[in-house]
């Protein structure tokens, strides 16, 4: 008699994989989806605000939010809020049952959330040290929502780790980030280094326009609008004046003329036979770099950083005549070419217009930034005649608008000024 399957397997034997699947029968059953929800950051117990900040192309952070401090601390969030308060008013009783306070705002949303720490006194997520692309976004916001005032406590701190910011290896680079930076926070002394820095790196791209060394115009950065003319100057300026000094030598040399002149001998013996060596050594460096015929400044296109790479690289080869000695050596010959270059950068003027100074003083009074003595000479000045230093940036617009001013234009950001396209 043969035993039965289920007789088998209650004998103890070991029912096989395929024979369990074989025999197995199981009915399906429809999962339940989990309902996912936004994440939403909470800055306060009694937040009655839920503020949305879109990301491109990613999905929007949602912050709750105290009415009350949002509109203590931004004169433009207080517009906002009072403005959709008045539309929700004038709705019907039963549209404003069902409306949700909630309001949209743009900027970098780990930017905006620091702001709304501070306001809600959440100080242990204030950082110490904030990198230099944190506190470019951070003095967007503040200075797009005009609420400066609330980093008075950590702005000089924070500051203080870009004193020695042009000396950096990526001054050039990001050198239009720290002028914002300072612009925003009221430090004059970085803001007249970056100034600098932009004025040395900026060259003339293909279009006529004169852009920064990633090829960024500088007509779409974060500045004053009355700084770009002063960088354009200031870089036209220095560029003609190290083109002259390149030029003079090389026009007296090729003349042959020997009289009443300065010789670039430094031995005074054999001068001509060294001159001729400099000059002739130094032609074919100069050529290879664009330099040789020696351009007009309106045609030279480079930076003045790069002009001063190819003058520092062009060599003399020293002259070493019949009866040479080494206390009579040739090496120390030259035109003068990176002495000029040296001296032009060192009174290279950058003038400031009145605007500028005064919404830097402000702004260092703002934000609790210990004013230089350039600018507290400006103060003087300014009190001893306030009818000449009263011009200042008008800060009344919707944060889109340029409004024109006495000595040029400031440009303000506006809400859509957010990504780094403009910067």
């Amino acid at each position: 008699m043969t035993a039965s399957p289920s007789a088998m397997a209650s004998a103890g034997e070991q029912v096989s994989p395929v024979e369990t699947a074989e025999t197995t029968h199981t009915t399906s059953r429809t999962l339940t989806p989990i309902p996912e929800t936004d994440p939403v950051t909470i800055f306060h117990p009694d937040a009655d605000l839920k503020v949305i900040i879109p990301i491109p192309n990613g999905d929007p952070v949602a912050c709750m939010v105290c009415t009350s401090s949002l509109a203590c601390a931004s004169p433009i969030w207080r517009a906002m809020l009072f403005c959709d308060a008045a539309r929700a008013r004038d709705a019907e009783p039963h549209v404003r049952q069902e409306q949700i306070q909630t309001m949209e705002l743009s900027g970098d949303p780990e930017a905006v959330s620091l702001l709304f720490h501070i306001i809600h006194f959440n100080f242990s997520h204030v950082p110490k040290e904030p990198t230099l692309n944190q506190l470019f976004e951070i003095g967007k916001s503040a200075c797009q929502y005009r609420c400066t005032h609330i980093v008075y406590p950590w702005a000089e701190q924070w500051l203080s780790r870009l004193s020695n910011f042009e000396s950096q290896v990526d001054c050039y680079s990001h050198c239009h980030k720290a002028l914002h930076i300072a612009w925003t926070f009221g430090e004059l002394k970085l803001f007249r280094d970056t100034v600098d820095a932009l004025i040395v790196s900026a060259r003339i791209d293909a279009n006529g326009k004169i852009v920064n060394i990633s090829g960024h115009p500088l007509e779409d950065m974060l500045m004053p609008r009355d700084l770009l003319e002063i960088i354009s100057k200031a870089r036209a300026s220095t560029v003609a004046k190290i083109l002259d000094a390149i030029r003079a030598p090389v026009n007296v040399l090729s003349s042959g003329e020997q009289s009443q002149r300065e010789s670039y001998c430094k031995v005074g013996k054999d001068v001509q036979a060294c001159e001729v060596m400099m000059l002739g050594s130094l032609i074919p460096a100069l050529t290879k770099a664009g330099l040789f015929p020696v351009p007009e400044p309106e045609k030279f296109t480079g930076s003045i950083a790069n002009l001063k790479h190819n003058i520092d690289e062009a060599k003399t080869i020293p002259y070493i005549g019949k009866e040479w000695m080494p206390h009579m050596s040739h090496e120390r010959c030259n035109l003068g070419f990176r002495e000029s270059v040296m001296t032009c950068l060192k009174e290279m003027a950058v003038p400031l217009s009145a605007s500028i100074m005064s919404w830097m003083s402000d702004q260092a009074n703002t934000c609790g930034i210990k004013a230089t003595e350039e600018l507290e000479e400006w103060r003087r000045r300014s009190e001893e005649s306030p009818h000449k230093y009263a011009e200042k940036p008008d800060l009344e617009s919707d944060m889109g608008n340029q409004k024109d001013e006495v000595n040029g234009n400031v440009r303000i950001p506006s809400t859509q000024e957010h990504s780094e396209g403009g910067c």
